[in-house]
């Protein structure tokens, strides 16, 4: 896989799971969830995030997070949190958000489009990243190890007179020979700090359901 291809390797499941049932000013009351930037103040401890809105989360105690491997740096993640304090509250559960940086299709070998769910998919508030929920069918073979592939690949660009830029993304999806038993809920994030004036997004997915195509205008 050459260095510049930026994927993701399945299964990895993203989910917060509560079994009881909490009243009044429980644990899990306030409990609420948003895809952030997380700050890791040393190896394995985020400290604060900022929202995709520009809120401020102070985390009391620091979150444990084995992924964020470079101190004082920013991670993509998403955060389940309780309530909200002066600025600070308790992260129940932190994991990673994959961002994927289109590759040109220009230098990929062997294109897999496989299908998958796309649940939903969505411009951050701050217009930084497109967020896409996928659901991705996975499960486990004795004698099989084999991994999930999604990434993003970008075809061209394209303008017409006096017309916006538009730039065509498509989903990179290799099922890898893994099973389709179950479906499993994967976060993944586009950036788009890179496009500087405004520009329409043009992403195609191969979905169980057909071709979708998801139009975004991305104000500048």
């Amino acid at each position: 896989m050459p260095k510049y291809w930026l994927a993701l390797f399945i299964p990895l499941i993203i989910a917060c799971e509560h079994n009881s049932y909490d009243t009044g000013d429980g644990r899990y009351s306030y409990l609420q969830a948003d895809i952030v930037d997380a700050h890791a103040a040393t190896k394995g401890q985020i400290d604060y995030c900022h929202t995709d809105k520009g809120d401020l989360l102070k985390l009391s105690p620091h979150a444990k997070a084995d992924w964020a491997t470079t101190p004082d740096s920013t991670y993509r993640a998403l955060l389940y949190y309780g309530k909200v304090t002066d600025h600070t509250t308790e992260a129940i559960q932190i994991a990673r958000v994959p961002v994927l940086k289109s590759v040109p299709t220009a230098r990929i070998d062997t294109i897999f489009t496989d299908p998958l769910k796309l649940e939903s998919a969505w411009m951050s508030t701050n217009r930084r990243y497109l967020n896409l929920q996928l659901g991705l069918k996975t499960g486990r073979q004795d004698g099989v190890d084999n991994k999930q592939v999604v990434s993003v690949m970008h075809d061209s660009t394209s303008a017409t007179g006096t017309s916006m830029p538009t730039i065509y993304l498509q989903l990179y999806h290799r099922q890898n020979g893994v099973p389709e038993y179950y479906t499993v809920r994967q976060y993944v994030n586009i950036p788009l700090d890179d496009i500087k004036e405004t520009t329409q997004i043009r992403l195609t997915v191969n979905t169980y359901n057909g071709i979708v195509t998801r139009s975004f205008v991305i104000d500048r």
